[in-house]
């Protein structure tokens, strides 16, 4: 065959594989997911659990499409009201418009005497205690709840309702407006939006870089007032713009070192072809499977994916550097290392397949139908080429050097493998492991961000730790019984309690609260407010607040809906200023009821994989232990397990005396072990040939190159991985040659 022939013939592979992708790309609709928080999917374990999770996925969808604006500082209402107006043109956005005082407690003034607050219904129930109460309540001259409900209801009930009321939401209504205002500090007007349509990733990041510029361009028109977002829109925009970055950066600069390694190290083009058609070949046959196998994906997985490169490149460079050796022919170690290679490093990301991830598994399908597909044509397409190749004399020299290096080490091997043990144990004396599981690990979202998300979480929602509530019930009254169970713990614990309740009380408790005021007006409670008014009193309410008549009240869009899912209503509820052990206990005592933690569900379930994954990883081991000492016998086998066990000791306390473990060092871990496997095994096939210890270093330079790259990303979880497997191959490579017998060192 000549060189012409070879070098196209060798393009069929990875074209068949591009023809292939792109018509499955073409047929198929794969989605794009930017969202951090669906990384995790919980899978319930009960049937109750299942129902719970269906409600609580149904109602979170529609908290996670809120959009917050603030507006501070001298011209800030002018801000406000041009980005209300712009936010109500745009057809995929709706602004919640907040009612005026006059429209509520217009809406109220109907179920007079049905709604009342707890501290008015207690001081009721004695003639001193309400004379006390009414006074306090009549020298808040200052409320405006006050001014706009007292000519209807002098009874001051409905002013209690919707004092209380509003006292719970921590905010303020002026002129139909939010705003927040604490003490002596200017006030902060907010704006809610909703996101209303579904669209693509790259529809929401168009949407959201708009409504930045929109808020860059008031900043300008008005720059002393101070405006800020949050949302989850933004978020995930600002992870996808992330890892687009990212993505492409890496993968670039990865491509261009490896070809640099490949052309400082082996002569001609032809070995700068073969390794680009094998990087090519992996990276097709990875997103070939994923797109068969997938209907979504996530832009991270897209980015562990690069490490592809650093890997399936081993496979052309160990060929290359095999025929260096022998001109004439490939050898048949070769075939049998290229064999043990994939099937080792495979096995060391189908531990990704246990993760309760869908981005992890991602990874995993992609890496490993990659390797196959790199193996498969550095196989049977670049061997079957026979084409010569030839390593550069100062590679070779220096290959020499580094051999005649690690002959003196090896003869000292015992001293320095108790010398790595000595070290491993003096950092764990200095640093115990300690272990990170946070969800936050996902998120790349910028520091300016997170802050706008703190503060208008403190804005609606005051200070301390928040948590939602699921509760469900038979009918929309049971449902609110529930809630008001929950508030009622709440408040008795001086918590603070958001809820459907707050503003629509049960009809029970409406009827209660109606024989309590009936029975009060009887015995001539409201006889001096009466004469302070100068006229008897109105009728009290003729009819009580049902549901049907609230959700046509200006007071709907305000709460969030409840649903019906089944034979249940369910309704979700915010719970501010408790103790999280204080409020699980309560609602662990009743069925309808659920504590909704997500991002510490999603915690504790990223640290129960992190533990059972030890159990993988302890399979990973044993499977390595076997695959050494079934092709190189039991002493030279437990040898080389010792070894790696030693240099896995190393990169785990290195990684804690710098931060706690978190998972994602862990699967690097079992990466690094994979990898390390390649090394040991080619080492101890042909660990005295130069040609074998170029191959390797060439290998461990385009890992390394790839996975420093992941160290500088801004995602902890990508960055994580890429350390923890940037330490582990930095120690492999110098542990690996000292695995080889001594007797081998004879042959210098």
């Amino acid at each position: 065959m000549s060189s012409w022939a070879r070098s196209v013939g060798i393009v069929l592979w990875p074209t068949f594989l591009l023809l292939c992708t792109v018509a499955v790309w073409t047929l198929k609709e794969v989605r794009i997911s930017a969202d951090m928080m669906a990384l995790l999917e919980r899978q319930p374990t009960q049937a109750v659990d299942a129902q719970f999770y269906s409600a609580q996925q149904q109602l979170s969808s529609t908290a996670q499409n809120q959009l917050v604006f603030s507006f501070s500082g001298k011209t800030a209402v002018n801000a406000y009201h041009e980005l209300a107006q712009k936010l109500q043109q745009h057809p995929s956005l709706k602004v919640k418009v907040q009612p005026t005082l006059k429209r509520i407690t217009e809406f109220y003034q109907p179920y007079r005497g049905a709604l009342m607050s707890e501290g008015y219904q207690q001081a009721l129930r004695s003639p001193t205690a309400f004379s006390h109460y009414a006074q306090r309540q009549l020298s808040q001259t200052a409320s405006p709840w006050l001014s706009s409900s007292i000519s209807d209801d002098p009874s001051l009930a409905t002013f209690s309702f919707l004092d209380t009321f509003a006292t719970g939401q921590q905010l303020g209504l002026v002129d139909g407006k939010l705003q927040w205002r604490q003490g002596g500090k200017p006030p902060v007007w907010l704006l809610v939006s909703e996101v209303t349509t579904t669209a693509t990733i790259w529809q929401n990041n168009a949407l959201a870089a708009e409504l930045v510029n929109a808020v860059r361009a008031l900043r300008q028109a008005h720059p002393e007032t101070e405006i800020e977002y949050s949302g989850v829109l933004f978020h995930n925009s600002e992870n996808a713009e992330q890892a687009k970055w990212e993505m492409n950066r890496f993968g670039l600069a990865s491509l261009v070192l490896l070809a640099v390694f490949v052309l400082l190290a082996i002569r001609g083009v032809w070995p700068l072809w073969v390794s680009l058609l094998t990087v090519s070949s992996a990276v097709l046959a990875g997103a070939l499977a994923l797109l068969l196998l997938r209907q979504q994906l996530h832009v991270l997985s897209l980015v562990f994916a690069t490490t592809l490169i650093g890997v399936a490149i081993d496979y052309a460079l160990h060929a290359l550097s095999d025929r260096a050796k022998k001109s004439n022919s490939y050898s048949v170690a070769l075939k049998r290392g290229l064999l043990l290679a994939l099937g080792s490093t495979a096995l060391g990301y189908a531990c990704f397949f246990t993760a309760p991830m869908s981005l992890l598994q991602d990874v995993a399908i992609f890496i490993v139908a990659g390797l196959c597909g790199a193996w498969f044509f550095v196989r049977f397409v670049v061997i079957r080429a026979q084409r010569p190749t030839q390593l550069r004399p100062l590679a070779l020299s220096t290959a020499d050097c580094a051999l005649t290096l690690f002959a003196r080490l090896r003869r000292r091997k015992g001293a320095i493998a108790l010398t790595l043990a000595g070290v491993s144990g003096l950092l764990l004396s200095v640093q115990w492991p300690q272990v990170n599981d946070s969800i936050a690990s996902f998120n790349a979202s910028s520091a300016q961000l997170m802050q706008a998300q703190k503060r208008h979480h403190l804005y609606l929602n005051g200070d301390g730790p928040t948590f939602q509530v699921l509760v469900r019930g038979e009918s929309i009254e049971q449902l609110l019984i529930n809630e008001e169970r929950v508030r009622s713990f709440v408040q008795l614990h001086q918590g603070r309690f958001q809820g459907l309740s707050v503003a629509l009380p049960s009809q029970q408790s409406q009827q209660q609260a109606l024989t309590l005021y009936r029975q009060a007006q009887q015995q001539g409670r409201f006889s001096f407010l009466a004469q302070l008014r100068g006229a008897a009193l109105p009728a009290d309410a003729n009819t009580l607040l049902s549901y049907e008549q609230f959700a046509q009240g200006p007071l709907a869009d305000v709460f969030l809906a409840p649903i019906k899912q089944g034979p249940y209503f369910y309704s979700l509820s915010t719970v501010s200023a408790l103790e999280h052990a204080s409020l699980s206990g309560y609602l662990a005592e009743f069925e309808d009821m659920q504590l909704v933690d997500v991002p510490g569900q999603l915690s504790a379930m990223l640290a129960h994989f992190h533990h059972s994954i030890h159990w993988a990883l302890a399979l990973a081991v044993l499977a390595i232990a076997i695959v050494f000492i079934a092709f190189f016998g039991l002493r030279r086998g437990a040898a080389m397990v010792a070894w790696l066990a030693l240099s896995a000791l190393l990169v785990v306390t290195l990684i804690a005396v710098v931060m706690p473990l978190s998972v994602f060092h862990t699967l690097g871990l079992i990466l690094v072990l994979a990898l390390a496997v390649d090394y040991f095994i080619f080492y101890q096939q042909s660990g005295r040939q130069p040609t074998t210890f170029v191959a390797i270093s060439l290998s461990a330079l385009s890992s390394l190159a790839v996975f420093a790259m992941l160290v500088f990303s801004n995602t902890p979880a990508i960055s994580q991985f890429g350390a923890a497997v940037l330490i582990g191959l930095i120690v492999v490579y110098w542990v690996a040659p000292l695995s080889i017998e001594n007797k081998n060192d004879k042959s210098d």
